[in-house]
């Protein structure tokens, strides 16, 4: 039989009149338990997220606490390592030294010909240049730290280099006597010591002469002169220990500006150890003039050259017996050499600082810097590549006969005429560098 189109209409009601309420029920009840779980599970989300906010105020709270701890604790170990650590040499107020005008000198650049730059074979530093007989010694240096360190005295004639003797420590100067001996003056941890070793067996043996003076051992010592007597003339820094070596020691001078440097002399016929001039801001340099007898002495952070008589005993730098010959440097004065016509040949470690002596009255600032890394105090002091490394004088008439620079950048430590040169041992520089004169 066939359904029409009348009796499937008749059908389709009578089905929604039967079914249609309990459906319309069921679905409103499926409705409203959806809508009830959606409301639950906004609350919870809600909940949750009130937690977690919770605890991300409660976590930065803590953080902002540890911050704040951490921030005092830095600053509090801050003002303890640059203000309340305990230094070894407190500084002291001094009066920084005027400029002279300029001394209208020659000039003359270091040689940056490789075939004049005698190479020395891979050391770090040279403290001091001597000739004898026509060739050239070298005290010259390796190791970061002192307590790593070992010097070798090298002698070299442009060509080759041979090590005639090795110490322990920083070989820091030396000086030959009329027997031929060899006088030392060496750094290690322990402190400063004068040492001697005999002509015959120059790489046997170091002999120990002046470790301590009136009980105290020794400091830094920079240099070392043997007049024709056989009077030894050595100089010490200051108070400052050794620990670091002798170009941190200088520095520890410079910037606390203790005037305890001094230069003392040895007699090795009567073992005697005197004074022969206190008061000095760092003694870093000497040079004994025989025909006159008189002894010159790099005063590093006055910006002077000392002259003494060379027999003179408890002398104080600038007072009777003790004057400036040569002041008002422009920059702060090491090594010195002597040529035969008395020229004096003086060397620069750093250029005068305008920040230091800025700050010459503060010992509070000098203070700061004394307590800073070595690496950053270097940054304190630095030679311009184009700054004056050295300068020569006539001691007779005090007239300025040249003026020398170079492009190396480290201090000059070292410096000797050899002829119609003048070689210079420059900080971290494994060669010699020359200029003709």
């Amino acid at each position: 039989m066939r359904i029409g189109f009348v009796e499937l209409l008749l059908i389709l009601l009578i089905a929604s009149l039967t079914i249609g309420p309990s459906a319309a029920l069921w679905v409103d009840r499926w409705l409203r338990r959806a809508n009830r779980a959606s409301a639950a599970a906004a609350r919870r989300r809600a909940v949750q997220e009130a937690q977690r906010a919770a605890e991300r105020e409660e976590v930065l709270q803590r953080f902002q606490k540890l911050s704040i701890v951490f921030t005092l604790a830095t600053v509090a170990a801050l003002v303890w390592a640059l203000v309340l650590r305990p230094i070894e040499a407190p500084p002291k107020t001094y009066t920084a030294p005027d400029h002279r005008q300029a001394s209208g000198a020659a000039q003359a650049a270091l040689s940056t010909d490789r075939r004049e730059i005698w190479d020395l074979g891979g050391y770090q530093g040279v403290d001091c240049i001597r000739t004898r007989d026509g060739l050239v010694y070298a005290a010259a240096w390796n190791g970061s730290s002192l307590k790593k360190r070992t010097s070798d005295l090298v002698r070299t004639d442009g060509g080759n280099a041979a090590v005639i003797l090795s110490v322990e420590g920083e070989l820091t100067g030396f000086a030959f006597d009329a027997a031929g001996d060899l006088w030392l003056t060496v750094l290690t941890p322990a402190g400063g010591t004068l040492c001697r070793a005999r002509h015959d067996s120059w790489g046997a043996s170091v002999e120990q002469v002046v470790t301590q003076i009136d009980g105290a051992p020794l400091g830094a010592l920079s240099a070392v002169e043997v007049g024709a007597d056989g009077k030894v003339y050595f100089a010490v820094v200051g108070q400052e220990s050794a620990e670091q070596g002798l170009e941190s020691a200088l520095r520890t001078e410079l910037l606390a500006h203790t005037g305890t440097g001094a230069v003392y002399v040895y007699d090795p016929a009567a073992r005697t150890v005197e004074q022969v001039v206190g008061g000095i801001a760092g003694a870093s340099g000497l040079a004994l003039d025989e025909r006159t007898q008189t002894l010159y002495i790099s005063d590093l952070g006055s910006r002077c050259i000392w002259s003494a008589a060379a027999s003179a005993r408890s002398l104080t730098a600038g007072g009777k017996g003790c004057q400036s010959s040569f002041s008002g440097l422009p920059g702060y004065p090491g090594a010195l050499a002597l040529d035969e016509d008395s020229t004096l040949y003086i060397s620069y470690r750093w250029a005068s600082s305008s920040w230091l002596e800025h700050h010459a009255d503060s010992t509070f600032l000098r203070g700061v810097a004394l307590r800073l890394s070595e690496s950053m105090q270097e940054n304190l002091f630095s030679l311009p590549a184009d700054g004056i490394r050295a300068e020569a004088v006539s001691t007779a008439n005090g007239s300025w006969l040249w003026s020398f620079s170079g492009k190396p950048q480290g201090s000059s430590s070292a410096l000797c005429l050899v002829e119609n040169r003048v070689y210079f041992g420059i900080a971290g520089e494994k060669a010699l560098y020359s200029v003709r004169v």
